[in-house]
């Protein structure tokens, strides 16, 4: 290369499918490790203006999974450290419902995948179910 030629252009991600396919590789790993889901939110927001509208519910749908994840895991995260776990009931109660945030978020993740496979936007990303 000269000094005169100019850099090259920074090359855009022919499919666009495949930073909601990521994200939602790292939402299902969300449970594993919290930093896949900052990692999954930030791309979100980087990558949700330039989506067809078709794509758009999919962003919507993945940060509300987000969202609503961080909101029910912190006060489980908060709680596993203190004496409430010690309690049969209450420590049962706890574990039950991080359970159940884990299938949530598989649910929501693999109905996500599916709808992304066959090139359809998400019927109804503001959903709370799946």
């Amino acid at each position: 290369m000269t000094a005169n030629t100019p850099a090259p252009a920074r090359e855009k991600i022919s499919d666009k499918r495949i930073v909601p396919v990521i994200n939602y590789l790292l939402l299902f790993c969300m449970m594993i490790g919290g930093v896949t889901g900052v990692l999954a939110i930030t791309l979100i927001y980087l990558f949700q203006d330039d989506a067809p509208d078709w794509l758009k519910s999919h962003y919507a749908f993945q940060k509300r999974t987000f969202w609503i994840g961080i909101a029910v895991f912190i006060p489980i995260a908060l709680l596993l450290p203190t004496p409430v776990m010690h309690s049969m009931v209450l420590g049962s109660v706890v574990l039950i419902v991080a359970f159940l945030l884990f299938l949530w978020i598989v649910g929501r993740c693999t109905v996500g995948f599916n709808h992304i496979f066959h090139k359809r936007a998400y019927p109804h990303p503001k959903s709370w179910l799946v």
